[in-house]
């Protein structure tokens, strides 16, 4: 008996302490937070470089990457506190599932990596609850800039198309009060050129405002080929601006577009509500050393624009 008691009694425990383990480990598994959605369609490029701040801004976080095409259906797992979506592709994908699961249509959903116009076209009839940072930044900073850089430079030649006119009475406000004036022109059935020909002709400095239907990839080159036999510098929206050929742009970097919407998803999850959608308030002024050279303009480096105007709007 002395024997098989001791043969036993390990046995007992060794049984205890699987259960006790067994159990603990449920438990955990129970109290764990769900994961975040990261909704993005590539995992390079500017995804890749956005993710990366993005997984630094949400440490102790889990989060779980997703294709657009490739979301896990909600049936299987329960919802996720919150979505975050890179890009339009991104939030259609994320929007059409909302629309058809009730589900996730109260999951509220954080956008970035997209223009306000893609942001706004895909939210206006939505019920999901969304908001974002949307990549374009205020048409008043552009005009600081042009201040700042080409003091002398009063004529501001602008081409509105279909999604860029709703900024017209904010861009002709805010050129008055800087004394700016603004030589424009809204782009019609007729084609681009003469008109940007006009505008072109009648102005010291050319700003592009993001406008599918006026600025595609062939048009933008042609644009710049037009305004530098022109002699007039262009102010674009983005970093491949400044290398096609434009003098100055102002653009978010995809890093800083990831720590924003950071920022913005741990706001969501911390009040428990979902703010207004937002222009970036992290940018950076790309400049065209060889172009402004060209044009037989001195101006400041791009690092000397960048925290001259940022210190003009107080920021740090």
């Amino acid at each position: 008996m002395p024997k098989q008691a001791t043969l036993l009694t390990p046995r007992r425990t060794l049984l205890g302490a699987g259960l006790s383990a067994w159990l603990a480990a449920g438990a955990w598994a129970q109290s764990a937070p769900p994961s975040l959605w990261l909704v993005a369609p590539d995992q390079a490029g500017a995804y890749g470089e956005a993710l990366a701040a993005l997984r630094e801004g949400l440490v102790g976080k889990t989060v779980r990457v997703f294709n657009p095409s490739q979301l896990p259906a909600t049936s299987a797992e329960s919802p996720p506190p919150l979505v975050i979506t890179l890009g339009s592709a991104a939030l259609a994908s994320v929007l059409s599932r909302a629309a058809a699961e009730p589900t996730m249509a109260r999951v509220p959903v954080v956008a970035g990596l997209l223009p306000r116009a893609s942001y706004e076209a895909q939210t206006q009839r939505t019920a999901a609850q969304v908001t974002g940072v949307w990549l374009d930044p205020s048409v008043e900073r552009h005009l600081d800039l042009i201040r700042l850089a080409l003091p002398t430079h009063k004529r501001v030649g602008v081409l509105w198309g279909p999604s860029s006119r709703r900024w017209r009475p904010q861009l002709q406000r805010a050129a008055a009060e800087r004394g700016l004036v603004l030589a424009e022109a809204e782009l019609t059935d007729t084609e681009l050129f003469p008109t940007l020909s006009q505008v072109l002709g009648d102005a010291d400095v050319f700003l592009a405002l993001p406008d599918n239907a006026v600025f595609t990839p062939t048009s933008l080159n042609n644009m710049l080929i037009a305004a530098y036999r022109q002699r007039v510098p262009v102010l674009g929206y983005a970093a491949t601006h400044v290398r096609a050929g434009a003098m100055l742009a102002l653009h978010t970097e995809p890093q800083q577009a990831g720590r924003e919407i950071a920022q913005l998803a741990r706001r969501v999850l911390t009040e428990r509500r979902v703010p207004a959608a937002s222009p970036s308030r992290l940018w950076t002024v790309g400049l065209n050393d060889q172009v402004a050279r060209s044009l037989g303009l001195v101006l400041p480096d791009a690092g000397s624009l960048t925290q001259t105007l940022q210190r003009s709007e107080g920021k740090p």
